[in-house]
């Protein structure tokens, strides 16, 4: 540790540099404070909102992902990169304290204070941090100005920071080389960089000039960075921590809740304007790296269709910018024309590109959640602006009307089941589980086929179960993800109701998005369910020997590769289930290219499944495409409407002859030697 020039006996150091020092910390002070406290006033004003995440998983997700970098190492290079500018900026902080201690106290010698081998081990521990720091903003700089990868924003601000942390890591080095000439005896190699550096500034003025000009451009260069951090992207160094803590990004939580339609003092539903954003919402605005991971694994974006993650943020994060000022000062807003936030600022077609996949908010290392603004944008569409796309009006009705979105007679929902031996449930005598069907098992007739081939294989274990037949309605799934929150509030209602009256406990479901919506959703309309997805009840089964495998199918299995459904895996964190009933029943599997947290999505979520592809490519032929590299003869799945969109795409490339998609129920059907249902009916 080397003090400033108060060794050297410079009169005007010892007494100006203090001024100096304190006079730039208070301007440079001012300045951030300036620009952060509006945005902080903006946050405080904006609506409040519930976190759902325990306080322990938040803190385990900063320490993970925010300390620990974690979601950075998917990244080999680049996210090297990062993580070492941040785990380096971290180590030099003590520095760049002592660096402000001693302009602010030049007579002030550390070195006398603490142990030589503390101070070498020290100055061994900065000159390395040092280095990686400076290596790594070297090579983001060949990134940005050679490489560049396409999903950055190769911004000059960028550049602009980059050079300023090499400017600060320099002058740190430059610093203590300078001090080395001049003071010849205290030179150590303890601190190599400036050790190597100092024979090469000679014996005369250039050691104090070094020395000088190492200080002042490194305080002055930390202060200028500072002014910088509000009012741009870097904004994120401030805010990203708090907003990993804050985030509710763990699986299995309720990030969509139910909104009050009988407070007469509600105006508006959902979000059609900034003041309509929570407080987290605009966190996550302000916290925007523009790294572009999102855009990178979004299937819409991949499809050519008008959805950048990245870009939905930064636009928002510009508008809300924007209109700060008009936010806290509401009356100084007069003659104004003001963007519309909904078609304006964010397109509709953007807004309903969405599958709710979670892709984007799975890759984002600060946590940004993407789905529940983009849901309450569609609530602002749908039932403040009676905007959405034709294909769901007859969808609205008919969930209202029959509670599925085909149109179909609800008496027909256990039709299904017909010459199987299903009971309905009876609350006297109830079985002990349920198994919610759902719309596409009950009506949908290859959905019919995988509900079937489940009740098979639950019977021959001689799983206790029934199902409600014409009393089950849709959970409001469709409903819910396309902006309509009010007719889930009904079906949901009803369900919950249902489920009450008949004493309903534990709940068999094959359709992940029917999973996550009575495990997840249901406990605020007071359904407390114990939910298991078909997949690990499966899986259970074969484990215990109530299912065995059949000496008839010990044949050479297909050549079968596994797509992960969005709602199961990134939604509720069960990647493993349906591969252990893979493995299990025998089947000769193989993983995707992107697989679990990465697998890309079928294009059905989101209520996507109700609307045609009007712009861009349809994503579940992109799926099909990365799917169809393992040259596999069957797709297995675990959600019907994964199974919908790919057999459709199977369809449309003309690959019926060459693939076939199952579900695993079929699967393990095939490898237990019951008939196949899948070939029924042909």
């Amino acid at each position: 540790m080397i003090s400033s020039l108060n060794r050297a006996g410079d009169w005007a150091s010892v007494v100006v540099q203090p001024w100096i020092v304190l006079a730039l910390i208070v301007f440079a002070g001012g300045i951030f404070l300036a620009r952060l406290i509006p945005k902080a006033r903006t946050l405080l004003l904006a609506r409040p909102v519930r976190l759902a995440t325990p306080f322990g998983q938040r803190l385990c997700q900063l320490l993970l992902m925010g300390l620990g970098q974690k979601k950075l190492f998917k990244e080999s290079g680049a996210g090297w990169m990062h993580a070492l500018i941040f785990w380096g900026f971290w180590a030099l902080l003590l520095r760049a304290t002592y660096f402000f201690v001693i302009g602010l106290f030049p007579a002030w010698d550390v070195s006398g204070r603490l142990e030589k081998g503390l101070i070498n081990g020290l100055l061994l521990f900065k000159d390395g941090a040092t280095l990686l720091v400076m290596s790594a903003a070297l090579f983001a700089l060949y990134r940005r100005l050679v490489l560049k990868p396409y999903r950055l924003t190769l911004s000059s601000e960028g550049n602009l920071i980059l050079f300023l942390i090499l400017a600060i890591m320099a002058s740190d080095i430059l610093f203590d080389a300078g001090w080395f000439a001049r003071m010849p005896e205290e030179a150590t190699a303890w601190s190599p960089l400036a050790f190597m550096l100092s024979p090469l500034l000679g014996t005369t003025w250039a050691p104090a000039l070094a020395h000088n000009l190492g200080y002042w451009v490194h305080i002055c260069s930390i202060l200028y960075f500072l002014t910088l951090l509000p009012q741009s992207k870097h904004f994120h160094i401030i805010t990203s921590l708090p907003n990993l803590f804050l985030s509710d990004l763990p699986s299995g939580v309720n990030r969509i809740h139910r909104i009050d339609f009988e407070d007469e003092t509600k105006e508006s539903f959902g979000v059609s304007s900034l003041s309509d954003f929570t407080w987290k919402s605009m966190l996550d605005f302000y916290s925007c790296t523009e790294c572009g991971r999102c855009d990178r694994v979004c299937p819409a974006l991949a499809a050519d269709k008008p959805l950048s993650p990245k870009q939905l943020t930064v636009d928002l994060r510009d508008f809300l910018n924007q209109e700060s000022p008009y936010l806290l000062k509401p009356e100084g807003g007069e003659g104004r024309v003001a963007k519309a936030l909904l078609g304006q600022v964010i397109d509709d077609e953007t807004l309903w590109s969405c599958t709710t996949c979670g892709a984007c908010e799975e890759e984002c290392p600060v946590a940004i959640e993407y789905i529940p603004k983009i849901i309450e944008m569609r609530q602002g569409l749908v039932l403040n602006e009676d905007r959405y796309p034709a294909e769901l009006t007859q969808a609205f009705k008919s969930l209202e009307t029959n509670s599925n979105p085909w149109g179909l007679g609800r008496d027909s929902r256990g039709d299904w089941a017909k010459g199987l031996d299903v009971k309905l449930w009876d609350k006297e005598n109830p079985t002990e589980y349920l198994y919610f069907v759902g719309c596409n098992g009950s009506f949908d007739q290859r959905g019919q086929k995988i509900a079937r081939s489940i009740a098979s294989l639950l019977n021959e274990a001689g799983v206790d179960y029934s199902i409600l037949g014409k009393d089950e309605g849709c959970t409001g799934d469709p409903a819910r993800r396309a902006g309509n929150e009010y007719l889930f509030d009904m079906l949901a209602s009803q369900n919950a109701e249902t489920f009450q009256q008949l004493a309903v406990r534990k709940v068999i479901t094959h359709c992940p998005h029917c999973f996550n919506s009575l495990k997840n959703e249901y406990p605020e309309f007071g359904a407390h369910l114990e939910v298991v997805h078909h997949s690990e009840l499966l899986n259970d089964l074969i484990r215990d020997g109530l299912i065995e495998r059949s000496p008839d199918t010990a044949g050479e299995p297909s050549k079968t590769v596994y797509h992960d459904s969005c709602y199961l895996g990134r939604h509720n964190d069960d990647y493993e289930s349906s591969r252990s009933t893979l493995k299990a029943t025998g089947n000769n599997f193989s993983e995707a290219e992107n697989n679990r947290e990465r697998g890309a999505c079928c294009g059905a979520g989101g209520a996507r499944f109700l609307l045609e592809d009007k712009v861009g490519k349809s994503m579940s032929h992109n799926r099909l495409d990365e799917l169809m590299k393992n040259d596999p003869q069957t797709i297995a799945v675990s959600c019907p409407f994964c199974v919908l969109m790919l057999e459709d795409a199977v369809k449309s490339k003309g690959l019926s002859e060459k693939v076939r998609v199952a579900d695993i129920s079929e699967l393990a059907r095939e490898r237990m030697g019951l008939k196949n249902p899948a070939q029924e009916q042909r």
